[in-house]
Parts: structure tokens; sequence; C-alpha cells
């Protein structure tokens, strides 16, 4: 439009060639990168589905395959039937990084900080963070108004796979009266399309943050059997 004051009454595609012609002639382009996508088209109006290119959180997780892994090969989980062990398996030995972000008003927030001239921490806490801050900076009069959380919040699996724990406090309060006496579980009755996205990863969160298993035996729902 008039008011953007470049590029006036040109169509997007042109606009984008000569975009990069112009941070070419001006010294301004870092790099040129392309990428691939499966552009869809729209139904009604037939014109492209653009992607946006956004930053995100990712979590490794050979780590967590792998300690995840073990206990159900070797029979310290059990699948009823024993043919999901095999689709427990199969995801496991397959894994890829997570990406945990979720571009959403509800949730869990990530707790990542970023830090007033650039970079950020990770923390458990707001408090811990403007210590870690602090120490990455080498800025001791930091204070948490410098400090701006990131907007996304954790993905629902993420915040699911904590549910066994999380019920009873575990977190917030990992000795406490309730959670040393119903944790672990013993059964859990689930569908089998969620034995990665969520029995999966209850197992991870139970070795990794309890150092025990979250369930002892998974079954699928009777129409599953």
């Amino acid at each position: 439009s008039e008011a953007g004051g470049l590029y006036v009454g040109m169509d997007r595609f042109d606009v984008r060639k000569q975009i990069e012609k112009d941070l070419e002639a001006a010294g301004l382009m870092e790099k040129v990168e392309a990428y691939e996508n499966k552009v869809g088209f729209s139904e009604r109006t037939n014109v492209p589905i653009e992607p946006k290119l956004s930053m995100q959180w990712f979590l490794k997780m050979e780590h967590l395959a792998q300690i995840a892994l073990e206990p159900v090969m070797k029979d310290d989980i059990k699948f009823y039937p024993p043919k999901f062990k095999n689709t427990y398996r199969h995801w496991m030995e397959n894994i890829k990084d997570w990406c945990i972000s979720r571009q959403l008003w509800w949730g869990h927030r990530i707790p990542a900080y970023f830090l007033p001239e650039g970079g950020y921490v990770v923390a458990e806490t707001a408090e811990k963070a403007l210590e870690m801050a602090k120490e990455k900076t080498g800025n001791a009069s930091l204070t948490m108004a410098d400090l701006r959380q990131d907007e996304d919040v954790l993905d629902t699996w993420f915040s699911s796979w904590l549910w066994p724990i999380s019920l009873f406090n575990g977190i917030n309060d990992p000795d406490n009266q309730e959670i040393n006496y119903y944790y672990p579980t013993s059964d859990l009755v689930t569908g089998p399309d969620i034995i990665f996205f969520w029995v999966a990863r209850m197992i991870m969160a139970g070795y990794e943050y309890r150092g025990k298993i979250c369930l002892l035996y998974t079954s699928p729902s009777p129409r599953d059997r």
C-alpha cells in the first residue's frame, strides 16, 4: 500500500525477487538459503498456501528414548497384547528430536528467558533464570524486568508426560507422602495410537525425573485387543 512507501502496487512474487536484489545491492544480504516445500493451494481461491518459517524449541531425544526402551525390551514393563511391544520398539529406535514449542496463549510457558543484549538462559524457575543471566552476562545488577520469558508454551504431550508425577505434586514436592504411596502405578489402559505420544513419554519422564517407571503394565483398550 501507499503507507508502505516501497514496492507500492507490485505483486508479492515480484517483490520477493526485487527485495533480494535490493539487499544484495545494499550489501545487506547475509546468505541465501533455498527451502524445498510441498506447496498446497487453496480450494476456494487457488492461490498458494505459504508456510512461514519460525524459530522453535526442540528437545534432544536419544537419551530419553534409550532409557525408555531398555525396560520394555527386558519386560520390566509389559504390553498386553505383546505385539505392541514391537510398535513401541519401532518408535524408540527411530526417534527424532521433539519440537516442544507451540504458539498458543494457554499451557505451560517455555522456561526460556531472553537476555537484554541477546542470548537466552533456560531454567526451572524465574529466580534461577535470573541467577544464570547474571552469571552469563557478568551483570550483577540485572533484575527480572530485564529478562523476557518466551511467549510460546509447551506441546500438550510434553505437559502430559508429567501427569503421573504432577498429579501428586511430585514436581514441586518430590518426596511427599502421596507420590511415595501411589507412584509408580501398576496398570494403564489406553489405545495403541498413543503408545508413543503419551505412554512412551510417561515412561521417559518417570526414569528421567524419578528414577522409576511411571507404570508397570500397559493394556490397549478392549476394542484394540
